[in-house]
């Protein structure tokens, strides 16, 4: 494994993977790390990734197109910031999504969590715009989806 700090943002590569921890902006050169990143199928896990601003999401495009030429590249545990930008954008295949995390918020007891969703599991129900219901961690009842469906389930509409 190879650890790597592009700015505010660190990643950790092996071969096949990159996962990444902090934040994407402009001290973030990806194009640098896309390069580290040997070529074939890739699996990039976003799940420390706590920020992203346009400059960071130019970036994250540059990324993944370069990804994108050399080999599949499977994302998991898309980041909460992440993936309501990753929605907006037709580039996105909701297929190539293995997880990602969403806020959550239950009626019955009034906790609020972001909860990593399974998108393998609940692929029927993502395609069809509706959010799964989760568990809620401090009840246990099930929780709802707290925004808008169209900010993190577009990518998976069918």
């Amino acid at each position: 494994m190879t650890a790597v700090k592009l700015g505010r943002l660190e990643a950790e590569l092996s071969p096949g993977r990159v996962v990444l921890r902090g934040r994407i902006d402009d001290s973030s050169p990806l194009g640098e790390l896309a390069a580290q990143v040997a070529p074939g199928n890739v699996v990039v896990d976003t799940d420390g990734v706590t920020f992203i601003n346009s400059i960071g999401m130019r970036e994250w495009m540059r990324f993944v197109r370069t990804l994108k030429a050399r080999g599949r590249v499977t994302y998991e545990r898309v980041a909460a910031v992440l993936i309501t930008q990753m929605n907006m954008l037709p580039e996105f295949d909701g297929s190539a999504i293995t997880s990602f995390h969403a806020q959550y918020e239950c009626g019955a007891c009034g906790a609020e969590a972001v909860l990593l969703v399974d998108a393998v599991a609940h692929a029927e129900e993502l395609r069809g715009m509706r959010a799964p219901k989760l568990p809620c961690p401090e009840c246990g009842q099930p929780m709802a989806l707290a925004d808008f469906p169209e900010r993190y389930l577009s990518v998976f509409k069918a």
